[in-house]
């Protein structure tokens, strides 16, 4: 797998194409050193329980494997499986610096998985035109509406297009319809990509 994923423009796709093989593989520290990228193979897939798994291992990891892996957990699995206090979060932001380190709280907030994100320099406060109509779409119950909105406010050539403040929007919209998975695979594979 290694020999897969290498680094390059599809290096995403790789990841997808590996995620069953990465799921079948115990949570093990003896992989710490590739614990990211297999926690990253099967997210891109939405074997979320099956990384969910690998929190342990996430949160005894350290330096950018270390912070890339606990990130990807930290939106992803289903439930808090890695440290989401303080902290933690403070570290992570500090180490990952502007975008990512909003990008993380953004998603962290939309799931409700941080109360205060302003803090951190992200506003939860619609301030776009887009933004109050999927708000809008989300509290008349629009599962439809809200997904097609979330793929607009995703229109850029990469992932540090996507403003955290429209990250928060999608993933709390889409988790007010419902729509839970999809918003933690959404914040994932935001964690993955930056």
């Amino acid at each position: 797998m290694r020999d897969l994923w290498g680094e390059g423009d599809d290096r995403y796709g790789r990841l997808i194409l590996t995620a069953a093989a990465a799921a079948r593989i115990p949570p093990s520290t003896d992989y710490g050193n590739r614990a990211d990228d297999l926690i990253a193979s099967m997210m891109s897939s939405g074997y979320d329980r099956f990384a969910a798994g690998w929190g342990g291992v996430a949160d005894a990891m350290e330096g950018d494997d270390g912070h890339r892996a606990w990130s990807i957990l930290a939106v992803g699995a289903p439930r808090p499986v890695v440290d989401l206090s303080a902290s933690r979060i403070e570290d992570f932001t500090e180490s990952a610096g502007g975008h990512r380190g909003r990008m993380l709280v953004a998603a962290l907030a939309g799931l409700g998985r941080l109360d205060d994100p302003l803090p951190y320099g992200v506003s939860t406060a619609p301030r776009s035109r887009w933004a109050n109509i999927i708000a809008a779409a989300a509290r008349a119950d629009q599962p439809g509406t809200v997904a097609l909105l979330a793929g607009v406010g995703m229109q850029t050539a990469s992932w540090r297009g996507v403003p955290p403040e429209h990250l928060y929007q999608i993933v709390k919209a889409l988790r007010d319809v419902g729509l839970e998975h999809e918003a933690r695979m959404i914040a994932a594979e935001a964690m993955i990509r930056l």
